[in-house]
Formats: structure tokens, sequence, C-alpha cells
């Protein structure tokens, strides 16, 4: 990009659009890259000197959220809109005129039907040194599909960007630099939903991804056994959720600092990672299947942040022992509250860690029942440390009351109340009227049950 002199305008020439023209050509890409993609293009129409200022954005996101929204209510849209969307992407890459890349983000409901153009926007990013690769391709942009129609992330081909195959991607892509294995070593961020990853694959990003600091898999149909080891990896945090065929992770002699697990039950070894300190945790059906806390036994005594996806929690949780967590400072749960059943269960996990300071319940429910029954109490105990607890998902049933008021009661330290009372399903699907109505009757219970109980110098935030 070339660097124009300023010049200083008298009163009488000044205008705005002038001023930010002069303006190097440099500060002017950094202004644009501050708008969504779309909007950035359009900005080649303010003037001879912007035209080709967005074609050297280093960040590309092709974020689609509003038509994802309109394939959500209407899956017929579909077939029409992936050519809209695959058009869009090739025409921006085209004109992608930038040697690196920052981060490059394809977020659409695309399966492997669209292969040819993923590969080619895959390689590309590659060509470019990107350091953040994200595929979203997610079944109308909020769910899985069925492994056997993913995208297969691929592998082989990055390996042989030559010949025929660099040709054809040169003709497509004008200006593309070779993708050879050396871009790879730039990649520091891997993010993958609703694309096949194998075995091979996993351990050609692992050798070839030199300074790969996060890995994120996401419904893949092709993973079985995950083995991360070596203290060469640079790997700080790995994410692997619903992959259904997987049947062991193992971890081990690496400098992992997070590691997020959701699927089915599995065999899990994890042995000397000295920096994990953040676990996200939910096996098979319950949650909290295949002795999970014996699992991370290893690592329990170092964990500062803990998060607990169980789905059935009245399943095993009145007879689990929990073991003591001494360094834990965040403990966030995920439970299935779908009966009003008594939360006071989970204060013996809150109990086993003596030094706790946010508490998080996030309660999952579709229509939650209701039952009518006197408020339970459980044993004091002190929580000294305890200075926030957020619920989400509250819905003003005895059951979350109950638990609130046992965080009054014994949280000596606390500071902070934080009450949500929307449905922590998460769609596309616009929230109804009724839905509505019942937030804000939930909103106006835990005012009505929480603010005459809370201490003073307790604040009550009700969102």
């Amino acid at each position: 990009m070339r660097k124009r002199a300023r010049h200083t305008a008298t009163r009488e020439e000044y205008n705005s659009e002038g001023y930010i023209s002069s303006l190097p050509d440099d500060i002017l890409v950094s202004i644009i890259s501050r708008l969504p993609l779309k909007e950035a293009a359009i900005t080649s129409n303010v003037s001879k000197t912007w035209r080709y200022l967005w074609t050297n954005l280093a960040t590309l996101d092709f974020n689609a959220n509003d038509t994802l929204d309109r394939i959500a209510a209407n899956p017929k849209l579909r077939s029409s809109e992936r050519p809209k969307y695959i058009n869009w992407v090739n025409r921006v890459v085209r004109q992608h005129s930038g040697s690196t890349l920052n981060a490059f983000r394809i977020c659409f409901d695309l399966d492997k039907s669209s292969k040819s153009a993923i590969d080619n926007w895959v390689k590309f990013s590659i060509a470019k040194r990107v350091q953040k690769l994200e595929l979203d391709l997610l079944e109308n942009g909020e769910t899985l599909r069925q492994p056997s129609r993913n995208y297969v992330f691929p592998h082989k081909l990055l390996s042989q960007c030559k010949g025929s195959s660099l040709k054809h991607i040169r003709t497509s892509f004008p200006g593309m630099q070779p993708c050879a294995l050396s871009g790879l070593k730039y990649l520091k961020t891997l993010s993958l939903k609703c694309v096949n990853v194998s075995e091979e694959a996993l351990e050609y990003f692992l050798s070839n991804c030199l300074v790969l600091q996060s890995l994120s898999i996401h419904g893949s149909g092709d993973l079985v056994n995950v083995k991360i080891s070596g203290l060469k990896l640079k790997l700080k945090y790995l994410e692997i959720v619903f992959c259904l065929g997987l049947e062991s992770i193992e971890i081990s002699n690496v400098n992992l600092v997070s590691f997020s697990y959701l699927g089915p039950g599995i065999n899990l070894l994890i042995e000397n990672v000295p920096m994990l300190s953040e676990i996200s945790i939910g096996e098979g059906y319950s949650g909290l299947e295949n002795n999970v806390f014996g699992q991370l036994s290893c690592c329990l005594y170092q964990l500062e942040v803990l998060t607990l996806d169980i789905y059935r929690p009245e399943e095993n949780i009145k007879v689990f022992a929990f073991p003591k967590l001494p360094n834990l400072k965040q403990l966030i749960l995920k439970v299935g509250a779908w009966d009003d059943d008594s939360l006071l269960e989970f204060s013996s996990l809150i109990q086993a860690c003596p030094y706790l300071q946010r508490f998080v319940l996030q309660l999952i429910w579709m229509s939650p029942s209701k039952r009518r029954r006197k408020i339970r109490q459980a044993a004091k105990f002190p929580l000294e440390y305890l200075k926030m607890v957020e619920i989400a998902g509250y819905y003003g049933r005895t059951s979350d009351a109950e638990l609130v008021m046992y965080f009054i009661e014994n949280a000596v330290s606390l500071q902070k109340i934080v009450i949500d009372p929307r449905n922590q399903i998460l769609d596309r699907t616009p929230v109804r009227i009724a839905q509505m109505k019942k937030e804000e009757a939930a909103r106006k219970r835990a005012k009505q049950q929480l603010e005459p109980k809370k201490p003073p110098g307790v604040h009550l935030i009700i969102l």
C-alpha cells in the first residue's frame, strides 16, 4: 500500500471526506476493518482512492447471520441461499490483495456438496499465512448434522498443492501464493464445526502447525481415538464436542491450559499436564457417567475453573462423592432442570471448593414444571470466599429460590447475585410473546422472592 503525504487544509478547503481520504492507506484500512465485511466492500464506491482499500483487509469474516435466521425459519431457502453465499466468498477471495490474513471465517450451512468451494477457501487461507481459521458449517447455523453429510477437511490436498492442483487454484484466485506446508506454520487457532476430521488429519495438524495454540472440533464423525502428547506442542486450548464415534482421548506431557469435552462416555486419560487449570466436561446421558472425577483425578488439585454439563442430575447426584477441589476459583454448572427437584444436592460439591469465588448455574429447560412444597434448608456451611453467584434460567420455582437462599445464608463475603430468567436453550427462532411473558413473570417472582431476603451490601441484579 502506498503512503500519501499529508497536507494542511485551510478552513475554507476543509471537508471531512477529503481529510479522511488524505490519511495513509494503512490507517484507512484499519478504519474499514471495523465494519462488517459487506459494508467494508461498499466503501469502494466512496472514491477512486477508496476503491481497492478493502481488498487489503487482514480479517475476512463471512458472517451471514441474517440469512441463517431466515433458513432456520424456512429450511427450503437453503438450496437458493447456498450458491449466493459461495459466490460472495469467491468474489471477495478473488479480489483480496493482502499478503497475509489474521483471520478467515466461514459461517454458513454448508456440507460435503460444497466441497470444491470450501477446499479452495482453505487453500487460499493457508497460502495467505492465516493465523486463525474457522469453518462453522452448522446446519441452519445452529445444530450438528449427520456426520455422513459433513464436509471432510482436505489435509492431504494441503500437502499436495502443486502441479495441476496448484494451477487450478491460481486460475480460480489470481495472485494467490502457493499453499505449501510453510503456510501452516503461522496457524495459531483452528476451529472446525460440522467438519469431519480423521485421526490422520489431527496428527497432520499437530505435526505441521508448529505454533497451533487452540484447536476446536465439533461434530466430526471420523474421530475414534485422540492422542495429544509431546512437550514440543504449543497447544494450550483443546475442545472436542459431540464427536459421536469417539472412544478415547489421551492427553499427556503437554502444556495444555484448557480442555473441554462434551459427548458420549469415553476412556479419558490425562497425565502430566502441569499447566492445566480449566476443564469443561460432560459425559454421557447424565453428564457424569464413566467416573468423570476419577478420570480427572491427576489434575483436580490444580484446577481453577471447572464446568460440568449435567443433563440428568437426579440420576446420580445424590449418591455422588465429590472430591476436594482445593484451588478452584470458579464453578460453572449446566444442569437439566425440567422438574422442580431440589438443587441443594449440589451444596456438597460447592463445599468441596473451599476457595470458590464465583458460582454460575445455568438451568436448561423447555417448559419447566413447578411444584408446591416447602423450601428446604441445607446444613449451615460457611462459604468464606464466594463473592458472586449467577443463576441463568431462573424461573422462580421453589428449587430456584431455595438455592439462592442457601448462598445468602452461607456466603459471608457475597457481593453480587445475578439472576437471568431467559430460556437457556438458544436457537435462531424469534422469542415468542408467550415466552416473553413467562420471562417477565419470572423477573417479578425473583424480585419478590429475593429482594426482601438479601443482606445489606449485596447487589441483586435481575436481567
